[in-house]
């Protein structure tokens, strides 16, 4: 019997992570994050822990490593069901589909929205602007990086459009638990 993932695919600052968090509680099971490795590998290279760093990072492992090699890593370490939050490459949702019994939802909202809650969160380096922080997006899935998180995002079964309460994005995700 293959592992049951609930993946979580999104834009900077939709609320994967929250959705993930949500999930996790609801169903006791574990959440992880894609970037958790990488973040442990910046420190141990005593680096700055920045999205800059992060995307360098991730796309010289998938070079190396290949694209499945973080959510290899991760599912290594996964019990027969659980959520890894944040894939950005087509690489690992290719593996997870084929390794696993992988439910996928997509976590969105408009950019003035998602630029909002980053600058009110003090998310790593995000940009000043509005217009910075699109165009930081826009770069951050094109090559030379291996990141095509628009890309992963359409491979979806469940879109979720979080632009409203915390109490609206739980109500969807209650009823894509529901359908499961």
């Amino acid at each position: 019997m293959s592992k049951k993932i609930i993946g979580i695919v999104g834009t900077i600052g939709a609320g994967k992570d929250t959705a993930g968090d949500y999930i996790s509680k609801k169903l006791n099971i574990p959440s992880f994050q894609i970037s958790s490795p990488l973040k442990q590998i910046l420190l141990q290279e005593g680096k700055e822990l920045t999205r800059e760093n992060l995307i360098d990072l991730g796309t010289r492992l998938a070079s190396e490593k290949g694209e499945a090699h973080l959510a290899e890593y991760i599912l290594k370490r996964a019990p027969e069901v659980s959520i890894i939050t944040g894939m950005r490459q087509l690489g690992q949702l290719s593996f997870l589909k084929s390794a696993t019994d992988l439910i996928l939802i997509s976590i969105d909202a408009n950019p003035e929205v998602r630029f909002e809650r980053v600058k009110r969160n003090s998310k790593l380096g995000e940009a000043s602007t509005l217009d910075a922080f699109i165009s930081k997006e826009q770069a951050e899935n094109s090559p030379p990086n291996v990141q095509r998180l628009f890309e992963c995002m359409k491979l979806a079964e469940y879109q979720v459009i979080n632009e409203g309460s915390l109490n609206d994005l739980y109500a969807r995700l209650d009823d894509i638990m529901q359908e499961l």
